[in-house]
């Protein structure tokens, strides 16, 4: 008994879908066949494609067609706010030594109205931070100087002063990372 309501209310759903997706659709269909008409009508005359039209049926009220357009906006904003709210939710921060270098896997603590996160850059420099909750950015790391940025203060790119440390391992790598000689 169970089953067969679950199924009923899944293939009424899927009826709704169907029924919107024709409403939405069945108009768009036909303004492109119009279209591709006049465009082929310039060269052959008499040339005609034949239109989509919708059963009538009696059963089908007013109230269900108006709930399948629903369904399917519904489904659409779903969609589009799983697409588009990681977007817009976070923003993408690049930190940054003055001499031009990216701060790769840079220690920084992340102050949010929900509390410290720690985290760290990825191998270029790049970090995602909550667009709206973040309160500031400290860099915690014993390779850079110690910075913080108020949230006013963020921008897409964030400068770095080195420590000795830092400043010492770049050098070494810069040296290391060269070409071998032959």
């Amino acid at each position: 008994m169970i089953l067969d309501s679950i199924i009923g209310l899944f293939g009424s759903l899927l009826g709704l879908l169907v029924e919107g997706a024709a409403a939405v659709f069945v108009p768009l269909i036909n303004l492109i066949a119009a279209g591709i008409e006049a465009v082929v009508g310039i060269v052959v005359s008499g040339f005609s494609l034949g239109r989509i039209e919708r059963k009538k049926e009696e059963s089908k009220s007013p109230a269900f067609v108006v709930g399948g357009i629903l369904t399917v906006l519904i489904l659409i904003g779903v969609i589009g706010w799983l697409v588009v709210a990681p977007k817009v939710m976070n923003r993408k921060v690049i930190l940054v030594a003055k001499d031009g270098h990216s701060l790769p896997f840079a220690a920084l603590i992340i102050h949010t109205k929900n509390g410290d996160q720690h985290e760290r850059t990825d191998n270029a420099g790049n970090i995602v931070i909550p667009r709206f909750s973040t309160t500031a950015i400290t860099v915690k790391d014993p390779r850079y100087v110690e910075k913080s940025w108020r949230k006013s203060e963020i921008e897409s790119e964030l400068i770095v002063d080195r420590t000795v440390l830092g400043a010492g391992l770049d050098s070494l790598a810069d040296r290391l990372l060269k070409p071998a000689k032959k």
